[in-house]
Formats: C-alpha cells, structure tokens, sequence
C-alpha cells in the first residue's frame, strides 16, 4: 500500500490550488510568440537555488539538510553534503565528537510542547549561517541561527511574531525568506495575511504587503528571491465561494520594500533572467516581466507542483500520481528526458544547475539527489548516505 503523507496546511493549500490551475486564466498572455526561437539563460550567469519549501539549503561549497526528511518525522542531526566530493557528513567541527548524541553541535531539539525548539521545515544559508524558524520559549515565532560550519550552537537571530502556542498548542510554519539581510515573512495567525520583514538581527517588523482588507480571507505563500527581487503570490478569497479565488504573483524590491503586481495567476513558479516561467491549462508557459508578454514553450495542458530552472534545463515534476514523473526540456519547450524513477521519488523539493533532491519511499523514506552533472541518458536518483 501507497503511504499517505501528512502535509501541514500550507503544503495543502499549494496542492489545491495548483490542482486547480485550470479552473483560472490560463497563460493571461497579451502577445502569443512562436516558442522556437526561445533563448536559454547565459551559462556565464548564477542560476542559484530553487527549493521547494526551503527543505535543503545550499552555500558556495555544498548542501545542508536535516539527517531524515519524512512525512511525519525528521531526525535531529544537521548534515552536510560537500558539492565537489558528494560526501555527507554531520554538521559539527569538534575532532573528538563521535556525533551519536545530544552533546554534538549537529543536534537541536526538535519543536516540542515544553521550551520551544525548531520545527525542521524550513532553512535557508545566508551569508555564512545557517537559518530555520521555530519556536522560542516566551511562545514567538522565530529565526534560529548556526555558524555554517558546525562551529556553533544553534541561537535566537530574532523574533518574528508572538504566538498563542502555550495555550492552544497550535503551530503553523511561517513562509520566510531571507534576502537583502531582512527575514521577510507571513504570519500565519493572521486570516488577511501580510508580508512583513525584520532585520535579520532582530528589530522592529515593517509591513511591505498587506492584503485586501474587504476580503474574506488573503493567504500570501511561496515567496522565492532572484537577482534582489522578492517573487510572492497572493491568494484572495472575496467571499467564502472557493470558485472566486483571485490569484497574482508580485514583486518586491529588497532594497525599497517596494512591491508591484507582476502578473495575474495561481500555480507553481520559478523566475530567472527577467522570465516567469508557469504552468498552465495552455501549457508550459514563459512571461517576460518587462515587455509583459507569453510565450507558450509546451502547447499542453500542464498540472505540475514543481518548475526547475537550470543552465541547461527547464524541469517539471508530476508528482500528484502514483510516483514522482520527472521531465526535463529545453528552453524551446522540446522534451528531451525523463528520469527514471528507480528509488520510489515520492516528493520532489528542487534544486539548482547542478544537484536536485527529493524524498524517496522505495525500501524506507530517505533523502535522495540527482546529479546533473552526468550525461542526460546516465541520470538517475540516488540516496543520500553517510561517507
């Protein structure tokens, strides 16, 4: 039998909606171009890391990650798998520590009832340390931090928001990003939702978005950076109709706080080179943000969770059947493989140009990566280990 996973309710929202994609405006394109002479991105530019819910960070030198990713259970440790030799290792520099117990600087409390702790579904590197969200001890929402390289102690970078955690023991992981040295976030409490930021440090929290006040309910999620630029899509309900879901992805300016209505639309998304690429019921789709134009890549309909962009690639994953499909095109929209899925994929979380990674249910739940650095007819998933 299939195991069921357990998602928190903003993982649920984004299946909804994205299952919903045909349901709203397609492509909303204002001029239609013919897909063939669609240029990839310049080699020479940075295509940095797209991940899914933050489950995996990357630095200059290799990828973190909680020891487990399941549906229901992470393992305490903090590892580390180096770009260049792929070996994994704990997240602790002490030469005599055996990293078996509590005393290693790999390890920290999960979330839990009593004292706080972080909740492992979220982190991000950020000029030299590591960041996750949990739960302080006066009840608040906040940024922990650690030095990147397993020197440190996990501590407090600031308090995001006061909860009322101690008495109704309900929590909901914030959506945060880190960039321009402020933490932008969602408060989750909220039923209009709004995008805040703090200096990473702590301080004072600046509204930059606020949702429709006049509106049943507003939810702000999958907020993603590129270039400077904050990318984040706003879901506004006007009545309590679900029918009646208005969606648009905006922009902020990290260095203003200025945010601006970029398109019109509700569904998975990446952003690279001034492009939003998005599916829809039309198909694979490709929006440039300064002539306000769509070009159609894939002429098929399109309802896919995840949208990768690398040097070399646009990736798709279907994941809502039975086994993640992972799909790799080019940037004329032809398809030039499909990934093996050996392991069982079962939850696809992203990646950059050259390693992706996602939650594998073969033999047992393990984080898995595929390299792409390999010729495309030797790709293939593999399991993240110990080395």
């Amino acid at each position: 039998m299939k195991k069921e996973i357990q998602f928190t309710s903003s993982i649920k929202l984004l299946c909804v909606l994205a299952a919903g994609l045909l349901l709203l405006p397609a492509c909303g394109k204002t001029e239609e171009k013919d897909a063939d002479g669609a240029a990839a991105p310049m080699e020479s530019d940075e295509i940095g890391a797209d991940f899914e819910y933050q489950f995996v960070a990357k630095s200059e030198n290799g990828y973190y990650f909680w020891e487990r990713i399941s549906p229901d259970h992470l393992h305490p440790r903090l590892m580390f798998m180096d770009k260049e030799s792929g070996r994994v290792v704990p997240l602790c520099n002490r030469p005599d520590c055996v990293h078996e117990g509590k005393e290693c600087n790999a390890y920290f409390r999960e979330h839990h009832d009593v004292g706080g702790g972080i909740h492992k579904k979220y982190l991000q590197y950020y000029e030299g340390n590591l960041y996750a969200v949990g739960l302080s001890e006066d009840a608040y929402v906040s940024l922990f931090r650690i030095k990147a390289d397993g020197s440190a102690e996990w501590e407090i970078s600031a308090k995001l928001y006061r909860t009322d955690y101690a008495a109704t023991h309900r929590w909901e992981s914030p959506e945060v990003l880190i960039e321009g040295g402020y933490a932008y976030f969602v408060d989750w409490y909220q039923k209009i939702k709004k995008l805040e930021r703090m200096p990473i440090d702590g301080g004072m929290p600046e509204t930059v978005f606020e949702g429709d006040s006049d509106a049943s309910a507003v939810n702000i999620y999958q907020i993603k950076s590129n270039g400077g630029t904050l990318f984040f899509q706003v879901i506004s309900y006007p009545d309590d109709i679900p029918e009646n879901v208005v969606g648009a992805l905006y922009s902020c300016d990290s260095a203003t706080g200025q945010c601006n209505l970029v398109k019109a639309f509700v569904g998975p998304y990446s952003v690279y080179d001034g492009f939003v690429y998005h599916s829809s019921s039309e198909g694979l789709c490709r929006y440039s943000i300064q002539d306000q134009t769509t070009e159609i890549l894939v002429n098929q309909p399109m309802n896919v969770p995840n949208i990768t962009i690398t040097r070399e690639y646009i990736i798709l994953c279907d994941q809502w059947e039975d086994g993640a499909a992972l799909t790799l095109y080019d940037y004329e929209g032809k398809e030039i493989a499909t990934v093996p899925n050996t392991l069982g994929l079962a939850w696809y979380f992203g990646g950059d140009s050259d390693m992706l990674f996602g939650e594998c249910w073969n033999d047992y739940t393990a984080l898995c990566f595929l390299n792409l650095n390999r010729p495309v007819t030797e790709l293939q998933w593999e399991k993240l280990r110990d080395n």
